[in-house]
């Protein structure tokens, strides 16, 4: 880790090839500036060009160059192109930026067109914060005995309930089945068509839900009823398949009439879906 301001040689080994064929794409590694950043702002890039680049004796005469945004919280208001073009009034070319660890953050940039050039070790990061996670939180739950005269007794213990939930910090392809036995399911991205997400629990998808088919508190066999306190909650716009809780299951088709869910849909604002007296219940997932 390199302070805000320092410039950073940001390397890969390279392996140029004489016997390329004309047209052939290969991975060869180039030596790239990379400058920290931590606000984003014109003023501060303008203060580091100023003291890095227009001082280092014409070193960095039109070299490539990168961001490292790592330490930048808002991407939203990252304006990458005004930077380019400061960096050009400094004699450099800005192509892109790098320090980019997880999907999310990849996705703000690429949807507007910024280009991610990570490093080897960024790359790693990134793709371990692809793999899905299993996290354990475990509950306290105190089971005082009372006592009203002297003798034996069981001695007041804690009991620690495992709740586990499977997180998905990624899109889910058409198709795709996701499975969190005994654990809910929660999913930073969109889902796509024919995907099946099942939970023996609760299901959050944070993004939107192309014609996927999604079922919470599932049971597990026949002898079991599910978990009918389960919820389903999507954060953004859904065209459902097939929607269950505890087994009590709405198709394509009773969505597609059901009034209540066309009211709420077209709010574009998600949903929760819950179990009332065997009945799933719609609620709009963010309050008017």
């Amino acid at each position: 880790m390199f302070p805000r301001g320092v410039i950073d040689m940001d390397s890969a080994p390279t392996g140029i090839s004489k016997d390329l064929p004309v047209g052939d794409i290969s991975y060869t590694g180039f030596s790239i500036a990379s400058i920290k950043i931590q606000d984003g702002t014109v003023e501060e890039l303008e203060n580091i060009l100023v003291q890095k680049i227009d001082n280092s004796f014409g070193i960095f005469n039109n070299a490539s160059v990168v961001l490292n945004v790592e330490d930048l919280g808002n991407l939203n208001t990252f304006d990458f192109f005004t930077l380019q073009e400061l960096c050009k009034q400094h004699g450099i070319f800005l192509i892109g930026v790098t320090g980019v660890v997880n999907e999310d953050r990849a996705d703000a940039l690429t949807r507007r067109r910024i280009p991610v050039i990570n490093s080897t070790r960024y790359s790693r990061i990134r793709e371990a914060n692809l793999k899905p996670k299993i996290v354990t939180q475990f509950i306290e739950v105190k089971v005082p005995v009372p006592v009203p005269k002297p003798y034996e007794v069981p001695v007041p213990y804690e009991v620690k309930v495992p709740t586990p939930v499977k997180i998905i910090r990624r899109n889910v392809r058409s198709g795709e089945t996701i499975t969190g036995q005994n654990s809910s399911v929660v999913i930073y991205g969109s889902v796509g068509a024919h995907a099946r997400i099942m939970a023996s629990h609760h299901i959050f998808i944070f993004g939107k839900v192309f014609g996927a088919d999604l079922f919470a508190g599932a049971p597990m066999d026949d002898n079991d009823p599910g978990i009918t306190e389960s919820t389903i909650h999507i954060q953004g716009s859904f065209d459902l398949g097939l929607v269950a809780i505890a087994g009590n299951y709405r198709t394509a088709e009773d969505l597609e009439n059901d009034p209540l869910l066309d009211q709420i849909r077209s709010k574009n604002k998600g949903v929760v879906i819950s179990l009332e007296d065997n009945n799933l219940k719609y609620l709009c997932a963010q309050a008017d």
